[in-house]
């Protein structure tokens, strides 16, 4: 091996050891399923990823998002992947040691510093806020935007290196990939102003004016992704404070990111709100001025390095910083991940004035994060485990509260689903969903009297559609039909297709013998909803009373077919055969199998 080999290899080994632990250490999710939060609607439940509906994912917005190339990217993992967890996890790790390779390139074209560009790649890589990006399925829009955001710069650096044209149309090309991706890439173009000054040492009219087509972009993205986050109701108006209290609010954040970069310990995926106490608000404005200060004395001192990386920091945090409100958090983990790309620069800056040898920091550092990130990866084995992961730390966080009883009744744990939702309406009595969620417990657990109880309570807070739907569905089960159908006819007067509400019409219409109308709001839910199970099961149920045992049979087939442990429909499918003079003796065999009443008596009249 000669000197230019060796060379080499010194070169890249901390990055190829880097992404061998990253490797090593995200490898257990591969075991891990999806999340409850924003995962069904992102992936695991949405139809048109699911039926690769390009038009649809170009022209429809999901959970607040109008990213059409994310839910492209989506799509193409379900074709490979289907409802495997693990595919879509490996897609996401795939990108993040994507990302961390074209950090390692941005860092050494801006600083021309092999040991910068190592110490950036691997804190981007290892450090354990990146956790929850990589590690959720629905965050691909973050880790994917980060890919695109990254060849943006790189192709603006090539462009402000070389001179061509090809590479501007790059950036431009991979900038307009990022926001389709994730609106939050409209930043880049203020980037790219800090670019020029960090590489010429001064702005002129070129650097505004070949800004003007990403300016432009940048405004249509914007404007159009404040409007799903509007439609979606993600603005938060609640927390739309003066703008004097926004921007210590903005100054605490900015805070909080450095204190979670320097002691990554104790993460969450949910940050209570801070109360405006004098001591936030006096803090903020502190850490705000020290920082306004700290870049005048950059620029003073023409320390361009450590103000261009503050920069970067800045510009990729400001859109976050709650000027305009939106959610539920002022500062989280997955709104570091490209901000961590500065503050990785940072820190290797810092170490490199220290004289030690250059490779123990670099390896040490390596050591650290990667058992952190390990352990913190343990927190998202799967949804029940995350939530009571900010329970520990936060035992009063009412969406964590909620989210825990709803994924413990969801795994028939009622006892302590109930203890998660009492606990949630304490703690946040003005919130309607902990009183709508413990209703529907109480009416899985056959207690419509309290079932109904605790939507009225919802409803007194809010007029919730699904809590009149699922009051109705609980006077149905009291066999109090007006009052059922009342409450169904109150949503349909809104919400003309909601499903839901149909089925509730047509099991009360079944039940008072007005079989034409009963058919009518069954067919109106399968037309809405042809993938429920239930829905044919029922109409089915109808037409075998009408005396069409031929439409009730084809019925069941497609329930069957729909969910194949829906025995009861085996049962009265071998009713029809009955009367159909088929032979029923294999459908009534598997429902007396699973405990279906009269399918044992029904077995042993027709097939012995």
């Amino acid at each position: 091996m000669n000197i230019h080999q060796k060379a080499i290899i010194n070169k890249h080994l901390p990055l190829v050891i880097a992404i061998t632990i990253t490797l090593l250490v995200y490898f257990r999710f591969f075991f891990y399923g999806p999340i409850s939060w924003d995962d069904p609607e992102m992936v695991f439940k949405n139809k048109d990823v699911q039926n690769f509906n390009i038009q649809a994912l170009f022209t429809k917005h999901y959970v607040g998002n109008y990213i059409p190339i994310t839910m492209l990217l989506h799509s193409i993992s379900w074709l490979l992947f289907e409802n495997n967890a693990w595919g879509h996890h490996f897609i996401n790790i795939l990108f993040h040691i994507l990302n961390g390779i074209l950090v390692y390139k941005a860092g050494s074209k801006l600083f021309k510093n092999d040991f910068i560009a190592n110490i950036g790649a691997m804190v981007f890589l290892l450090h354990p806020l990146q956790v929850e990006s990589v590690g959720w399925i629905s965050e691909l829009k973050n880790v994917l935007s980060a890919t695109f955001y990254l060849l943006s710069v790189l192709a603006y650096i090539n462009y402000n290196d070389r001179g061509f044209k090809r590479y501007y149309l790059f950036a431009f090309l991979y900038f307009i990939l990022a926001c389709l991706s994730k609106s939050s890439a409209v930043v880049l173009p203020v980037l790219f102003m800090a670019i020029d000054f960090f590489l010429f040492k001064k702005i002129n009219l070129n650097s505004f004016l070949n800004k003007i087509p990403f300016l432009v972009i940048a405004v249509i993205i914007g404007i159009v992704n404040i409007k799903t986050q509007t439609a979606d109701q993600f603005i938060n108006y609640s927390h739309a404070f003066p703008y004097a209290q926004r921007v210590a609010l903005a100054g605490f954040a900015l805070f909080k990111y450095l204190i979670l970069f320097i002691f990554p310990l104790n993460l969450s995926v949910i940050y209570p709100y801070p109360e405006l106490k004098i001591l936030v608000f006096a803090l903020g404005m502190i850490f705000l001025m020290c920082l306004i200060g700290a870049c005048i004395y950059l620029l003073k001192r023409k320390k361009s390095n450590t103000l261009f990386i503050l920069s970067f920091i800045i510009v990729n945090l400001i859109l976050i910083l709650q000027f305009l409100p939106f959610g539920e958090a002022l500062y989280a983990d997955r709104y570091m991940y490209l901000p961590l790309v500065g503050f990785g620069w940072l820190l290797a800056f810092v170490l490199s004035k220290i004289k030690l040898r250059q490779n123990i920091l670099v390896y040490g550092l390596m050591f650290c994060f990667s058992i952190i990130t390990f352990n913190r990866a343990g927190a998202w084995k799967n949804a029940l485990t995350l939530y009571e992961d900010i329970l520990k730390k936060y035992p009063t966080q009412f969406i964590a509260l909620n989210s825990a009883g709803v994924e413990s009744m969801r795994l028939d744990s009622d006892e302590k689903s109930l203890e998660y939702f009492n606990k949630a309406v304490k703690y946040a009595p003005r919130n309607y969903k902990g009183y709508y969620n413990r209703g529907l417990l109480y009416l899985k657990k056959n207690k419509p009297e309290l079932a109904i109880k605790s939507f009225n309570q919802t409803l007194a807070l809010y007029d919730y559609p699904k809590a009149y739907i699922a009051r109705a569905s609980a006077y149905y089960a009291l066999s109090d039909l007006p009052k059922a159908i009342n409450d169904a006819n109150h949503v349909l007067t809104s919400e003309p297709n909601n499903a839901k509400a149909h089925f509730v019409l047509g099991n009360c219409y079944d039940d008072l013998n007005r079989l034409e109308e009963a058919l009518r709001e069954y067919n109106k839910c399968i037309e809405l909803n042809g993938n429920d199970a239930e829905y044919y099961f029922k109409r089915a149920i109808v037409f075998g009373k009408k005396q069409d045992f031929l439409s009730s049979k084809t019925d069941l087939s497609l329930c069957i077919e729909l969910n194949s442990n829906y025995y009861p429909a085996y049962y009265w499918r071998g009713v029809a055969k009955v009367n159909l003079k088929e032979n029923p003796c294999d459908d009534l065999r598997i429902a007396a199998q699973n405990n279906v009443k009269q399918a044992g008596t029904a077995y042993s009249n027709y097939c012995k």
